[in-house]
């Protein structure tokens, strides 16, 4: 690979690096390319030698953030042998949120967007894969299983929320002076939360 074509990738990742931030902070809307190419240390037409405008920057930071996390909840899901193993999936999701801190702020703000926005899309297409998986690995674990297509969207979401939904509220743990939410004792507590949760959904 030559020095410009490698100038070019720490461009392009700078580029997402600032967008993340502040598609995170602020959303799709709050976000002009103007800010992101401040944070990026570039002028504002230099983001064009790298991507078409904000909605391929913002597809592009969702992309390369949820690729990856999809990955390995569809690993888990395939290796899923038993009801307890399907259990674990939530437990795994906040492991990967807590690695990715911007994720799940992105996440809940894609997921109330108005159809047609990007990151409705790309969530809503990701969604929409796990689901479909985490449907035929719960065939294969139990035969227990209300496997309702409604009754699972309705669980999926609920958990999902409430996974995303706990670093999102972060400010409320200091007010309420519940200490630091990415503690390992509090990350703990959240994923005892999430097995009950799931377990209640599975076996109900």
């Amino acid at each position: 690979m030559s020095q410009v074509s490698r100038k070019g990738e720490r461009t392009a990742a700078a580029i997402l690096d600032a967008a993340e931030q502040q598609f995170a902070s602020k959303g799709y809307h709050g976000t002009s390319l103007r800010h992101i190419a401040r944070e990026a240390g570039l002028q504002e037409p230099g983001i064009y030698n790298h991507f078409q405008g904000k909605e391929a920057i913002y597809s592009a930071v969702l992309h390369r953030l949820l690729d990856p996390v999809g990955t390995e909840l569809s690993r888990h899901l395939a290796a899923a042998r038993s009801l307890p193993e399907m259990i674990e999936l939530p437990g795994l999701l906040m492991d990967l949120l807590v690695r990715e801190p911007n994720l799940a702020p992105l996440l809940q703000r894609a997921l109330r967007e108005e159809a047609g926005l990007p990151g409705n899309t790309v969530l809503h297409r990701w969604l929409t894969r796990l689901f479909n998986e985490g449907m035929a690995a719960a065939v294969e674990v139990t035969e227990d299983i209300d496997l309702q297509r409604e009754r699972m969207v309705i669980n999926m979401l609920a958990l999902f929320n409430v996974a995303t939904g706990y670093f999102v509220s972060a400010p409320a743990f200091s007010q309420l002076e519940a200490g630091d939410p990415l503690d390992k004792d509090n990350i703990s507590r959240q994923k005892q939360l999430l097995h009950r949760i799931m377990r209640a959904m599975m076996v109900s």
